[in-house]
């Protein structure tokens, strides 16, 4: 589990959390969508909508609230690092670097990923550890994780071949035991993808966008700078950021609507997840090759062009 290339600290120690700012302003913007977007609802929307399972349409905005409620309650300390006696963000980057191949060895749920991350950084929030037990924190998250969200989980036993024999079976089931403790049991943390999926009704669930989103979304597991940030927030910003370097418009009224933030909200959070894609084989080699493949529509390759064209964030 090595990475080359990072220093002590992926951001120089910046431990300045990305947040959407609530204005009166933006408030208003927020409102004014919900009232477009939902008077100018067809029948057909209203059908599509019914039918839309994954959505339940007729709980869907109950449903939304309490996503919302949990992503903050369930969102980790972003300074846990500071009082970490032998562990670095640097260490956490490779960490992340090895989670998500491993993720893509076993062919795992994206959300399983996403999951597995935040098991981790809620736990460093509570527990201080060594750096000897870092990957053993991993591999006991992303083994809860799968249980959680696969139907077809990975054994004790693939767990052990994961890491590579450094650790026993004993000593992962202990792990997984303990880490549930940590955790108060609390493991149905909302992750980004389902307000990905409501975020993409506004482009009529377009495939292109929501794969480039999809990378965006990875990218963020490798920088301290997004632990604090909520998944809604995170979602937002990657979709927004996908549609304007696929050239598919701006911020419209639907998307403020199915995300609830305006783009005056997200922009600081673009302009960072701009600048994490500027050396993708420094800051997210194992994201960066991963989305290589044909299946991911070679996304990474993609934004990678973008950015020697001198791709720019739109002032609007």
């Amino acid at each position: 589990m090595t990475r080359s290339g990072v220093t002590d600290n992926t951001t120089g120690g910046a431990t300045v959390v990305l947040c959407p700012k609530h204005t009166e302003q933006t408030l208003r913007e927020i409102e004014e969508a919900r009232q477009v977007v939902e008077s100018t609802r067809t029948p057909e929307d209203i059908e599509d909508d019914q039918w839309d399972t994954s959505m339940v349409a007729e709980y869907g905005d109950e449903i939304f609230e309490y996503m919302r409620t949990l992503e903050v309650r369930m969102r980790p300390n972003p300074h846990y690092m500071d009082f970490q006696n032998e562990c670095q963000w640097s260490m956490r980057s490779v960490l992340m670097d090895w989670m998500i191949q491993v993720h893509t060895r076993f062919t795992l749920l994206p959300e399983t990923l996403f999951l597995a991350v935040n098991y981790i950084d809620r736990f460093l929030s509570y527990k201080v550890i060594s750096l000897g037990k870092l990957q053993l924190v991993g591999a006991t998250a992303i083994f809860l994780a799968a249980k959680y969200e696969e139907v077809n989980c990975p054994s004790v036993q693939e767990v052990v071949y994961m890491v590579d024999g450094g650790y026993t079976q004993d000593e992962i089931l202990k792990a997984e035991r303990y880490m549930l403790s940590m955790l108060s049991f609390e493991l149905g943390w909302p992750g980004p993808m389902s307000f990905l999926r409501r975020i993409s009704k506004a482009d009529d669930y377009d495939l292109e966008t929501r794969t480039l989103a999809k990378y965006f979304l990875e990218i963020t597991i490798m920088d301290e700078r997004f632990v604090g940030c909520t998944p809604s927030f995170l979602a937002a910003g990657a979709h927004c950021l996908a549609r304007l370097m696929l050239r598919k418009g701006q911020w419209t009224q639907a998307h403020v609507y199915y995300s609830n933030y305006t783009y005056a909200q997200i922009r600081q959070l673009l302009a960072v997840m701009v600048e994490c894609c500027e050396a993708p084989d420094v800051h997210h080699n194992a994201v960066f090759h991963k989305y290589q493949d044909r299946r991911f529509k070679r996304a990474s390759l993609f934004v990678q062009t973008e950015m020697k064209k001198g791709f720019k964030l739109p002032v609007y």
